[in-house]
């Protein structure tokens, strides 16, 4: 009798952990039906048009808004002689270059905000010494003005103006950490902190989305 007994008790303990364990995977599915999955990329905003713009390349050759139709791109504002954020924002943006090595569809674009200094030759060197030699990375010089104007009101990253009276000169100086994603269509769909990896790693995620014809 008291084995019977202990037989009843023994597969009731059973019975409640195996009903437990059913309760679970049922919630976990409900959980995972109702909840998108956390990988989902969320659809991107859009932030204005990079307006037209005439610049010099690292190589000597002209650029403009023309020549990077059709690609997605991330843009940059830095200068070689920097030495405070830019080498961390310029070591972070070889990664998203690394990360898309070998896919013509997708450029990355440094301007350079010191442009009296960085000429196409120094930034020649400087695109060397990155291993950005296989034409997807570019650097950016030209007239200070052109590239403050386009930072400013093109991709706005400054909120506001500097005064008339400095405006281009030597004075007038941006220095902005994020990094510019902009789609195919000239569209700025995001800006990510160029000192912060996780958000650099969620800008090659939704690089991706895009390149793989996302919104």
């Amino acid at each position: 009798m008291m084995n019977t007994v202990r037989w009843l008790i023994r597969v009731g303990s059973w019975g409640v952990l195996i009903s437990a364990l059913i309760l679970l995977v049922v919630g976990y599915v409900h959980s995972r039906r109702d909840k998108p999955s956390a990988l989902a990329q969320e659809e991107l905003s859009e932030f204005g048009v990079v307006p037209p713009f005439s610049l010099t390349a690292h190589t000597g050759k002209p650029i403009t808004l023309d020549d990077l139709r059709g690609k997605v791109w991330v843009a940059n504002f830095f200068f070689t002689t920097c030495r405070s954020i830019c080498p961390i924002m310029q070591d972070n943006m070889k990664v998203v270059h690394e990360a898309f090595a070998g896919n013509p569809s997708l450029r990355i674009v440094s301007f350079t905000v010191d442009p009296e200094n960085d000429t196409a030759a120094v930034l020649n060197e400087y695109a060397r010494k990155k291993g950005a030699a296989d034409g997807t990375w570019t650097f950016v010089t030209g007239e200070k003005r052109d590239i403050y104007a386009l930072a400013r009101k093109g991709f706005k990253l400054a909120a506001d103006d500097a005064p008339e009276q400095i405006a281009g000169t030597q004075h007038d100086f941006i220095h902005s950490e994020k990094f510019v994603l902009v789609d195919a269509q000239g569209r700025i769909r995001g800006y990510y902190s160029g000192l912060d990896m996780e958000q650099v790693l969620r800008l090659i995620g939704d690089a991706q989305n895009l390149l793989g014809g996302g919104n």
